[in-house]
């Protein structure tokens, strides 16, 4: 796992500015602490940059690497875990090799089947690959999202980053807020690619490749992955649990790929779990497990049911209990390393575990990303009551029921998506976080009218992909794994993991795993109000009963109670301040209503507090370059 950056010049063909490059890779320092690397093309208009951290090929698997001949030259960030097959196969070809490394396995692939073979990568990955004798660059992201890649265009030139902070090094761009990435951040509270909050600056999307050619036009984004899920109907349950079983076990195996030691962040659920039983199978050493909680009790603390999965794994382990004030001190710093404003709690528990984690291991494990698939969260269950029971739920009087539930942010939500017959409509309001008439009351009037609304384009890009799945809830299960994961779930995993020099791996996003989960029908995912049925049938083969039916909690936060107590008089300051980013964007009178209303219990605005503290925090650390406040203080 690495960090990647360049420029090319594609249109000018002036030499690149090597100081600028060297300082596009040095800022990316901490995701490869293990070594760096350039290279500058012959002509001098391109250039590659690369931090390291060594997993595999330990000796010879430095970069910037180009393959035997010397043609192709790539810097690559991830891990490919068929790449020893691979590899045989382009042997048998007559492919020479060098190294070790699964990188290598990248460009020699490409020289054999074009761009068309990056669909058989699989592993996690974000890459830059360039071939001299066509004078192109290449620019590939893997295809359900895990890693980063960023890019943005300068007057001909073509500048990426594994990190927005390395792409703003160049002293073309500059960093000016997307009032349209702004309406869609408030919408998700992530924003979906291509968008970041940064006007020029863009993600590319999972599954993708951008290519630009010397002296060409434009760059050139298109998918490089055109498999589209068939739904396999009158699939038998055992069939399928054995099927699902095997392939994850083999999924496992596949991601313990590594020459140094590999642990696994442990929550109290299932998904960590089994990822942990199947390590100690695969690997045959004591797995090293690491969980963390806050302190006192409730859902947001698993310390004690991490503590007896460790127990049944017979792992090593190791734990960390975070106080209130360790969380509200790296909150506002956090951000400079999300670079864009994620509104999820998590993110600093994350840091942390992952800094508990890197000071033992370079590679860890995940459960993240079975629930996408699987249909592991409650608006599953209410997408399918809503488009099964559409007519009935319209009829209802959904809307007066809700206000009588001040508190029940889920039946709201669910009461506002019951609107909408047209499916995209739909999933767009299951999305939503402030609806269009929470905006309008919250956004200054110039501001409102200054934006696009382009919230419906991710998924009607993403919804022609669905045609071979049966049923709604198949096709908002396609959609999850490819918004919600990647660019908030995923992306913020990315970063605070490597923030901490670690590598994570996610393996139930593997490749052939996810293949055969996307086609199974939606009956076999949820089962009643029972989501991930397959799943847990399918776990009782390595899991005890009692930890199959624990609650789902992840790495959770008390934040709801904070902001009903502790937290609200730094929430007021900040967002009340006269020099706040609020104030230039929000109506103060709607921002201070929210929290009074949360404050006494007649309204559930955690999401939506939180978003707002969020992009004020992030506005302040990203976009004033301000210092990061050391804190968010806390009423004892």
């Amino acid at each position: 796992m690495c960090g990647i950056a360049g420029m090319f010049n594609y249109r000018t063909g002036a030499p690149l500015d090597r100081e600028v490059l060297q300082r596009m890779t040095g800022v990316l320092s901490h995701r490869g602490p293990d070594g760096e690397g350039m290279y500058v093309s012959s002509e001098g208009d391109l250039g590659l940059g690369h931090r390291r951290l060594s997993i595999i090929d330990l000796t010879s698997g430095g970069q910037p690497m180009a393959e035997s001949t010397g043609e192709v030259w790539i810097v690559f960030n991830g891990e490919i875990y068929n790449f020893p097959d691979l590899k045989r196969e382009l042997q048998a070809k007559g492919h020479r090799f060098r190294t070790a490394s699964d990188t290598e396995v990248i460009p020699v692939l490409y020289k054999e089947e074009g761009e068309e073979g990056f669909a058989r990568l699989n592993g996690i990955f974000a890459f830059a690959l360039y071939d001299s004798r066509r004078r192109r660059l290449i620019l590939a992201r893997d295809h359900f999202g895990v890693k980063p890649l960023y890019y943005a265009m300068a007057g001909g030139t073509l500048v990426f980053g594994s990190e927005i902070k390395a792409i703003l090094e160049h002293p073309a761009l500059s960093r000016r807020l997307d009032l349209t990435a702004l309406n869609s951040f408030l919408t998700y509270r992530y924003n979906p690619s291509p968008q970041t909050m940064l006007e020029g600056i863009c993600k590319l999307a999972p599954a993708h490749v951008l290519t630009v050619q010397a002296g060409g036009e434009e760059p050139k984004i298109c998918p490089y992955w055109h498999d589209r899920p068939q739904t396999r109907a009158g699939m038998d349950e055992e069939e399928a649990a054995g099927e699902y079983g095997t392939l994850l076990e083999a999924a496992v195996k596949r991601q313990m790929i590594s020459d140094v030691p590999v642990g696994l962040l442990l929550s109290g659920g299932i998904d960590s779990a089994v990822v942990g039983m199947l390590m100690q199978r695969a690997g045959g050493t004591r797995v090293k497990t690491f969980t963390i909680g806050f302190k006192g009790k409730g859902d947001y603390n698993e310390l004690a049911d991490a503590r007896e999965t460790a127990k049944l794994l017979g792992s090593e382990h190791y734990e960390l209990e975070l106080t209130a004030r360790e969380y509200l001190e790296f909150f506002p710093r956090s951000f400079a390393y999300t670079e864009e404003p994620i509104a999820e709690p998590t993110i600093p528990a994350l840091y942390y575990v992952s800094r508990l984690a890197a000071s033992h291991v370079k590679v860890v494990l995940a459960g993240q990303g079975a629930d996408e698939p699987l249909a592991g969260y409650d608006r599953y269950v209410g997408e399918y009551y809503l488009s099964r029971f559409a007519g009935f739920f319209r009829r209802m009087p959904m809307e007066k029921v809700a206000a009588l539930l001040p508190r029940n942010e889920r039946f709201k939500r669910a009461a506002y998506a019951s609107r909408f017959g047209d499916s995209v409509d739909r999933f767009l309001a299951i999305y939503t976080i402030f609806t269009p008439a929470m905006k309008e009351r919250l956004l200054l009037p110039e501001v409102r009218e200054a934006m696009k609304d382009a919230d419906r384009d991710p998924i009607l890009r993403l919804i022609p992909q669905t045609e071979g799945l049966e049923g709604t809830l198949a096709k908002l299960l396609y959609l999850d794994a490819r918004l919600s994961l990647p660019d908030n779930l995923l992306l913020f995993g990315d970063k605070m993991s490597m923030a901490n020099s670690l590598e994570m791996r996610v393996p139930f996003l593997d490749l052939e795993l996810m293949r055969f989960l996307e086609s199974l029908p939606a009956s076999l995912k949820l089962r009643g109000k029972t989501g991930k049925y397959l799943h847990k049938k399918a776990l009782r083969r390595w899991l005890p009963p009692e930890i199959i039916a624990r609650k789902k909690r992840g790495f959770a936060t008390p934040m709801d109670r904070w902001l009903q107590g502790e937290l609200v008089p730094s929430a007021r300051l900040l967002l009340n301040a006269p020099d706040s980013v609020t104030r230039r964007y929000f109506r103060l009178e709607a921002v201070n209503e929210m929290i009074e209303k949360h404050q006494a219990r007649r309204e559930n605005y955690r999401r939506h507090i939180f978003a707002l503290l969020s992009f004020e925090l992030w506005h302040q650390v990203i976009m004033d370059r301000k210092p990061a406040p050391a804190g968010l203080p806390m009423d004892e």
